[in-house]
């Protein structure tokens, strides 16, 4: 049986420390991509809800609580998709410090796990919340047309 020192001491090799620097590099890409994506969409709602002619075209329909609502149903979705894009970017940290450090690749694969099992609580809470903003939309949507 090994004993658990050995196991903390374990490093990886240079070949498993690139595809580790490759995952590392991934996750970050994608959190950023996905962040971009949340930031467009906060922006083009804030544009679209000031657009003075869809207020006035609001505001005759007699609907302008219902569409308010729906706006802000759409930047909370928008933010909550920032705030996701923000974990997967912390995410790739613990993967880049067991390709860059010496000594520490268990520990580092151990806050990993804890980051990457965090992350997949935070978003499974995250997109049924989601969902659920999204059904009330449509059903805001129904009402409004």
């Amino acid at each position: 049986m090994t004993d658990a020192k050995e196991n903390a001491k374990y490093e990886f090799n240079e070949s498993e420390n690139l595809v580790l620097s490759k995952l590392s590099q991934s996750l970050h890409r994608l959190g950023v991509i996905v962040l971009i994506t949340g930031l467009l969409f906060v922006v083009y709602l804030v544009i679209s809800f000031l657009d003075p002619s869809s207020l006035i075209q609001v505001s005759d329909s007699r609907n302008m609580l219902f569409t308010a609502i729906d706006y802000i149903l759409w930047i909370i979705i928008a933010l909550l998709v920032i705030y996701l894009s923000i974990m997967i970017v912390r995410l790739a940290k613990p993967i880049r410090l067991i390709a860059d450090t010496a000594g520490a690749d268990i520990t580092h694969l151990m806050e990993f796990l804890t980051e990457l099992t965090r992350l997949a609580l935070v978003s499974y809470i995250a997109l049924i919340g989601i969902c659920v903003l999204l059904a009330i939309s449509l059903v805001l949507l129904i009402l409004v047309f």
